[in-house]
């Protein structure tokens, strides 16, 4: 059941919003105490707040009251009710789903291992060859997630066997962006190039009011996609020295604040960063990306959850959430030695 957007207060105060009327309402999000609706908006609109409760958040012991069990007990129905809708989905497109449990299950699906995806999930032929190449070629190790999943409907990663490169779906956050969703999702990277690139060049198509890119016209006969036409196509240099046409699917609005904040700053005085997987959550840790490299050598050693997250800062972060954040240089073969020696065979994996 979704959190109501105001809680009736149980003590009465002066509105941390108006400062002038006695409050009636709590944000479920930040307990901020508010006297009106307008005032709850306004409080919003300033804070960023969602006003939504956070229900995974944790909770201490002598917090926890009938109130957040009663949330908690939501959340359970919430799960199974999307776990039987993602399972009936996934019937109506054909798509075999084993729902078993522990050995037996990793025993049919014939490979329980993490990197090859959800325990009882079969991957096709395109996905195993990603996998399997990612590992040999590229030594980073690729987990793809149950269909159904917003993330894994988002990847478009493909191995180009033409070319012996992977062509990624990336998606890039700049946290320190306001008043705008501040992240996207490209496709089609191929990552023999640099973010440095993809960077200056879409910069370089806001400030130059589209010298150095095109939006693409609409064409009604083959009616395209709205993402496509309104996708701005820029060049992007590769190793050997060649350019390449990419559409980008970056946001007009955001296109703008990038320029307005980060124009005139050399993308490699920025901080780049990629979470490590399969850290405690209250232990954050990142591995610095050097933009000015091509983009294999920085994923190397990495573990990816589907396709990479890039984030862009000013400084370095100090915190991600309430807990403190570790930066490493650079991802070492030991942080991922267990999961790539334990990777998916090439033989059972490689279309053939």
């Amino acid at each position: 059941m979704a959190e109501t957007d105001l809680t009736p207060s149980s003590a009465a105060s002066v509105c941390e919003q108006c400062d002038k009327v006695s409050a009636k309402y709590k944000c479920p999000g930040c307990m901020v105490r508010t006297c009106s609706l307008t005032c709850s908006k306004a409080h919003k609109a300033k804070t960023g707040c969602s006003g939504q409760r956070d229900r995974i958040g944790f909770v201490k012991r002598g917090d926890y009251d009938a109130n957040t069990m009663m949330s908690d007990y939501g959340l359970l129905q919430d799960f199974t009710r999307d776990h039987s809708l993602l399972l009936r989905e996934a019937e109506k497109q054909g798509i075999d789903i084993k729902e078993c449990k522990g050995k037996a299950c990793q025993a049919r699906s014939g490979n329980s291992n993490k990197a090859n995806g959800p325990s009882g999930t079969s991957l096709n032929r395109a996905q195993r060859n990603v996998i399997a190449r990612a590992k040999e070629e590229r030594q980073v190790v690729i987990r793809y997630m149950s269909p159904g999943i917003k993330r894994h409907e988002q990847n478009k990663t493909i191995w180009m066997s033409s070319k012996s490169r992977l062509m990624w779906t990336i998606e890039v956050a700049v946290p320190e962006i306001e008043d705008v969703q501040s992240k996207w999702i490209e496709s089609g990277f191929h990552d023999v190039c640099r973010l440095c690139d993809l960077w200056t060049r879409l910069l370089d198509c806001q400030s130059n009011s589209g010298e150095s890119c095109a939006k693409e016209d609409g064409n009604t006969d083959s009616q395209r996609k709205r993402a496509k036409v309104d996708a701005l196509r820029i060049m992007i240099p590769s190793d050997d020295g060649n350019e390449y046409p990419f559409r980008s699917s970056i946001r007009p609005e955001l296109l703008r604040a990038l320029s307005r904040e980060f124009g005139i700053t050399p993308p490699a005085e920025l901080v780049w960063l990629i979470r490590v997987q399969d850290m405690p959550a209250n232990k954050p840790t990142f591995c610095r990306i050097d933009p000015l490299q091509p983009l294999f050598t920085q994923l190397r050693y990495q573990t990816i959850l589907e396709f990479p997250t890039i984030y862009v800062y000013r400084q370095a972060p100090s915190t991600w959430g309430k807990h403190a954040i570790t930066i490493q240089d650079a991802a070492t073969v030991d942080n991922v030695e267990q999961q790539v020696t334990s990777a998916p065979d090439t033989d059972n994996t490689l279309a053939t």
